[in-house]
């Protein structure tokens, strides 16, 4: 008989739903499903051990480690919570680590990318996706955006960002143009802006392979032309059934992409 599969959890579990979802307070999955979910295990031949806070690890050369636990031992690692995003982000390169061992949910090599709007756009442009347009220029090329500005407007975004903070409407060149010479960055990262009924928003959630439900924002949750979340509390959401071609889509980008839980947002253009 073979040995029982090892699996570590970092699923931090949301009690308070008005409480903002934050690096300090990492839990995105409700208690009552993070139930369900050990009760799924304990029916099946594994060992399970909670509680694994990677952000807390160290790296030993190939190697990771919370305390004396070597989580490079473990056969898969599941984790769901709030990470650093940034670009040298700790968080990041442990998983990155653990993954050179570990079949990790979700791991480093889709999380990375996914999280970064310019490069998993830039990449499923490559598959004929219907993403934004999209451009990055820097502070010494940006003004050959200008004629695009006679045609459309433009969203300034953070490429990662989330709860739709930070990011800037662009009606002309000039604000853009201010915008450059007020804040100094290296690059800068624009999505052409597209007229849509946020009445048919929808966000939808993917399970290794399969739609599991989409919904829509209450009107709580929309801010002009944007949805937006300040306070990073989630929820506010409407059950909808997902059409065809967003279900369609949204299996393309996981099977793209390699991911077997994800969520994405759908907004409805003139042009679908």
């Amino acid at each position: 008989m073979g040995k029982n599969l090892k699996i570590g959890l970092w699923i931090p579990q949301r009690e308070d739903l008005h409480t903002s979802m934050t690096q300090n307070n990492p839990a995105f999955m409700d208690v009552r499903i993070y139930k369900l979910l050990l009760d799924y295990l304990n029916e099946r031949n594994v060992d399970y051990i909670e509680n694994l806070d990677f952000r807390k690890a160290i790296i030993k050369k190939h190697q990771v480690f919370i305390n004396d636990f070597c989580l490079s031992d473990l056969d898969h690692f599941i984790w769901m919570g709030m990470l650093d995003r940034s670009w040298d982000s700790y968080h990041l390169e442990v998983l990155r680590v653990l993954e050179l061992s570990v079949t990790v949910h979700n791991p480093y090599s889709f999380y990375n990318v996914a999280t970064d709007k310019f490069s998993v756009f830039s990449y499923l442009h490559t598959y004929n996706v219907p993403v934004p347009e999209l451009y990055i220029v820097n502070p010494n090329n940006f003004q050959s955006l200008e004629p695009l500005f006679e045609h459309s407007s433009f969203l300034l975004k953070p490429r990662r960002s989330d709860f739709g903070m930070g990011i800037i409407k662009l009606d002309n060149y000039a604000q853009f143009r201010d915008i450059v010479e007020y804040y100094s960055n290296k690059h800068y990262y624009l999505e052409k802006f597209y007229k849509n009924d946020l009445s048919q928003w929808r966000g939808v959630t993917v399970l290794n392979g399969h739609v599991l439900y989409s919904f829509r924002k209450k009107s709580s949750k929309i801010a002009d032309w944007k949805v937006y979340d300040r306070k990073r509390l989630g929820g506010e959401t409407i059950y909808m059934k997902p059409n065809r071609e967003i279900e369609a889509i949204a299996l393309e980008i996981g099977d793209i992409l390699g991911a077997n839980y994800f969520g994405l947002d759908f907004i409805k253009t003139a042009s679908g």
